[in-house]
């Protein structure tokens, strides 16, 4: 909410006084608040690659137990040849 707020008075003071000396006011004055929305896009990010590393080491340790090709094991087929 809060966020909005700062983002929403920095337009409107930046459309009041379009200026380059406003941007770099507004920029230096509100820096860490653009800081804030990292850890919300890191973590999804952090858990996809998680997860796709964790995919491949199961990959790996069927095919490495069933003695599987890659060839003739599809792990999204209901019915593979395992």
């Amino acid at each position: 909410m809060i966020l909005a707020f700062k983002v929403i008075t920095s337009v409107i003071i930046f459309v009041m006084a379009p200026s380059a000396h406003t941007f770099i006011f507004l920029l230096v004055m509100q820096w860490y608040w653009l800081l804030l929305p990292l850890p919300l896009l890191a973590v999804p990010i952090l858990f996809w690659i998680r997860l796709r590393r964790v995919r491949r080491k199961r990959r790996q340790l069927i095919r490495s137990e069933w003695a599987v090709e890659e060839a003739d094991w599809n792990p999204t087929e209901v019915r593979g040849t395992m």
